[in-house]
């Protein structure tokens, strides 16, 4: 049927999304998981929620919301997660973003498979983005992302919500 080979679809296929919440994007163009988590992200207050975790759909779905401090590009590393997707969202603030494709061969830094993490020393073509008040991205296992880089000359502390979704899902 047609979700198993949506899902199918983003398994390595697809590269990170990056857009405005409120951008008109045409949303069942997403997987139905994502459009959950983006209709969430458009129909809350992320502002008036409590620092932490917050569950949407159990372990499978859920969002950390925290105040973000930028840092310099030099001491980061790039990430990537095996089990989960990352969908951040900026409702105020913003950042830089380093993005590569994860080619799996990146020498890695320190891994905390218990967090589904792993930082990498460097990847190869990485590109900035700059996420500004509204923006989300959404990145999938094969993209190796750097986050919280900062905009200027100075770090700076912004609200981010960053919605974990189980790869599973897409499968459903």
């Amino acid at each position: 049927t047609g979700r198993p080979r949506r899902a199918a679809a983003y398994r390595g296929g697809s590269t990170m999304i990056f857009s405005k919440l409120n951008g008109g994007d045409d949303l069942s163009a997403y997987p139905a998981a994502i459009q959950r988590a983006l209709a969430y992200l458009r129909d809350t207050d992320i502002m008036s929620l409590e620092l932490g975790r917050h569950e949407l759909e159990g372990d499978d779905m859920f969002v950390n919301v925290m105040d973000m401090t930028t840092h310099p590009m030099e001491g980061s590393h790039p990430e990537v997660h095996k089990k989960y997707i990352d969908l951040m969202y900026w409702p105020e603030g913003g950042e830089r973003i380093g993005v590569a494709p994860y080619l799996g061969t990146e020498p890695v830094f320190e891994a905390r498979p218990e967090d589904d993490i792993s930082l990498l020393e460097d990847v190869a073509n990485e590109c900035m983005l700059v996420a500004t008040p509204g923006c989300f991205g959404i990145f999938f296992p094969w993209d190796a992302h750097r986050p919280a880089l900062m905009l200027g000359d100075a770090p700076a502390t912004s609200r981010k919500a960053v919605v974990k979704i189980s790869m599973a899902l897409l499968a459903r």
